[in-house]
């Protein structure tokens, strides 16, 4: 994991924001956050090693580009959850897709 600033009120830079997935998230209340997460891919079970599912961090949760990432709480998790599910469905769409395409030529 690379190392990141998790300070209230820090404005990350383009290259802060480099490599993470982007989420549009909207609370309850309607406040838009514009979400940066990394990614975990699954990783299989071995003889050595138990394995561990695919997740997300939530690294940066912005609101007019300031990150605020530390005083959301429990909605981290929730935000966690919504983009995995989300990228798991990216990953669905482009694999039909693919296989369409093959189809088709």
């Amino acid at each position: 994991m690379s190392n990141h600033v998790w300070a209230t009120g820090y404005k990350p830079t383009r290259e802060d924001l480099k490599g993470l997935y982007n989420l549009v998230f909207e609370t309850a209340g309607g406040l838009t956050l514009d979400c940066y997460l990394e990614y975990e891919p699954e990783e299989r079970e071995t003889r050595d090693e138990p394995g561990s599912p695919a997740s997300m961090e939530l690294v940066w949760a912005l609101v007019g580009g300031i990150d605020i990432s530390e005083v959301i709480g429990n909605l981290s998790e929730t935000i966690e959850e919504e983009a995995l599910s989300e990228l798991a469905d990216e990953i669905e769409d482009a694999a039909l897709f693919a296989a369409l395409e093959r189809g088709a030529a």
